[in-house]
Parts: C-alpha cells; structure tokens; sequence
C-alpha cells in the first residue's frame, strides 16, 4: 500500500505545473543534445551518398578535416618547419614554398600526392588539384580511395593520440 502511495504523489507532482514545465525543459535541452551531437554535414550528405561513402563514418571525417568547407587547404610541413618559413602569399604561389611538403584539398582533405588519381577520376588537365576543391571531384576522388585504394586507411588519426 505504501508503495502505491509514494508512486502515486510521484505521479501527481509530476502532473503538477512545476512538474510539467520541468518536464517540457528537460525533454528540449535533451532535443538539443542530440541535435547538436548527431551530423555535422548534413548539407553534404546526399553527395556522399551518390558517391557511396558511408555517411556514419564519413560525416565527422569531414567536419574534422574541414568543417565541411568545400574549399580548404591544409598545408603539410617539412620536419622542422613551419608556415613561418613561407612568405604569406595565394595557395597557387604558396604551395612552392620550400618549408611545404604537401597539401591537403577539400571536404575530404585529398592529399597532393594524388596528382594522377586526381586527374583521372575528376577527368581535368594533369598537375591541377584546383579541381578538388569542387565537392563533387573531391568526394569522386574520397569514394574511388575507400572502395579501391586501401578503404579507411587514408583517413588515419594523424591528429593527436595516433
């Protein structure tokens, strides 16, 4: 008997005014967790699926590599440099800088050394890795790596614990 009544004074303050709007505040906060912690690209998730890269694995790649902007460059250094070792200058002048060792395009952030892969999947002249800042050649390129050219193992941790 106790038990049903301590259930039920539960229930009734739960039902109470306060009790509802805790409620109702809780279930939004909630809502935004998991709004917040779900995709981070959405806008480029129909791509992806054209292109058969798994969504699930693929969406916070993305956002780490280049918070889904289409048209980032992340430089590679030589060991020993820096970006301080190169005059500040447009990428297309930049990327001969002697401290560069590479570079990294896109959604995906398609390395460099790609340079024939590149020209043969997105179909442009051999040497111009502009291409890859188009989304579509950049995922073109992501998707022919995962499905024929060593899956994840492109995109390994390099950033931190690995």
């Amino acid at each position: 008997m106790r038990k049903s009544i301590a259930t039920i004074g539960i229930l009734l303050s739960l039902m109470s005014p306060a009790g509802l709007a805790a409620k109702a505040e809780a279930s939004v906060v909630q809502a935004q967790v998991q709004k917040t912690t779900q995709w981070k690209c959405p806008q480029w998730h129909s791509l992806m699926k054209k292109y058969k890269l798994p969504i699930k694995t693929f969406d916070p790649i993305m956002y780490r590599e280049s918070r889904c902007q289409a048209k980032v460059i992340g430089w590679n250094y030589r060991a020993g440099m820096s970006h301080r070792d190169c005059k500040l200058s447009p990428a297309a002048t930049y990327k001969k800088c002697k401290a560069v060792r590479s570079y990294d395009s896109g959604l995906l952030q398609i390395n460099s050394s790609w340079t024939t892969l590149t020209s043969q999947v997105c179909r442009s002249k051999w040497g111009d890795m502009t291409v890859l800042l188009n989304p579509h050649c950049n995922l073109k390129v992501a998707s022919y790596l995962y499905h024929k050219g060593g899956g994840m193992s492109n995109w390994r941790g390099t950033s931190g614990s690995d």
